[in-house]
């Protein structure tokens, strides 16, 4: 049953990454400068959710959005994984790929498709941002402000992905979810910045809650995420010190002001990979 199973999505991810039109506007258009503020107008539905010097991508995926009808792709449920005590979403293979602990294979309509496209995306950038705070303080543990700096970019990028994913489908809001680890670890990196972060990340994680009431496992998946983000925030309130320069509080001063942070991560990186795990890691 396994092997059929295994055979199966297999096949499907073979069809998904050879025939998918909108896959192919993807991959055309992710190495644009300005793809992620083109994924997060897309999410958003808004021409000036981000504002953009040159939307020939997002033209193009709006395009291909209207133009395909619907294909299959291999999606991740979220759970909460009682052995390890921790959400599980996905995880990044050793050639910087997604992968999906639990992959379901679903069909998706044209436009449903280029949003789960483009929240990936998203979501795989933030994951890189983690990485690379992460060899910065492993390197030199006194570039501590160089992993700051990247941290506050990371949460901006975090809450206006989740502001653009307000109301859509689970599999989309799914990638707001971060596991727990990232809170507890110490040492091996500045991820968000700690000042009032449950305060910050109350709308994504409320977002997330309200996808999950009809199951228990991301139901628990998220509430575990809640408490560990609220214990974060307490135990870090003497960090809250946000200096002139701090991009963050540029963010609240200017709101859609966001070209320095969804411009630079598109410099010398390509796509989110189109792979996803055939089978379910444990």
């Amino acid at each position: 049953m396994a092997r059929i199973s295994f055979f199966f999505l297999s096949s499907l991810l073979f069809l998904f990454s050879c025939n998918s039109p909108q896959v192919t506007a993807y991959q055309e258009h992710s190495e644009h400068h300005e793809f992620i503020g083109s994924c997060l107008d897309f999410l958003a539905g808004n021409d000036s959710f981000v504002p953009l010097t040159d939307a020939v991508a997002l033209d193009e995926l709006r395009q291909s959005a209207e133009e395909h009808a619907s294909n299959s792709v291999i999606i991740g449920d979220l759970y909460y994984d009682l052995n390890q005590k921790e959400g599980k979403h996905f995880y990044i293979e050793g050639d910087d790929s997604i992968a999906y602990y639990r992959p379901q294979a679903v069909v998706l309509g044209g436009w449903e498709m280029i949003q789960h496209l483009c929240a990936r995306h998203i979501r795989h950038e933030i994951e890189r941002g983690f990485a690379k705070s992460s060899s910065i303080l492993k390197k030199n543990p006194a570039s501590i402000k160089e992993a700051e700096a990247l941290a506050e970019k990371n949460l901006i990028l975090y809450l206006k992905f989740a502001e653009a994913s307000k109301g859509k489908p689970s599999h989309i809001r799914n990638f707001l979810f971060i596991p727990v680890s990232r809170f507890l670890k110490k040492g091996a990196g500045i991820y968000f910045p700690s000042c009032n972060l449950m305060d910050k990340m109350k709308d994504p994680i409320i977002y997330g809650l309200q996808s999950a009431k009809r199951n228990p496992e991301t139901m628990t998946a998220w509430t575990q995420m809640m408490l560990a983000v609220t214990n974060f925030s307490a135990s870090h309130m003497q960090d809250c010190k946000v200096s002139v320069e701090s991009p963050l509080k540029l963010l609240h001063a200017e709101k859609t002001e966001l070209r320095d942070v969804i411009e630079e991560p598109q410099k010398n990186k390509s796509a989110s990979k189109i792979k996803f795990g055939a089978k379910a890691r444990r």
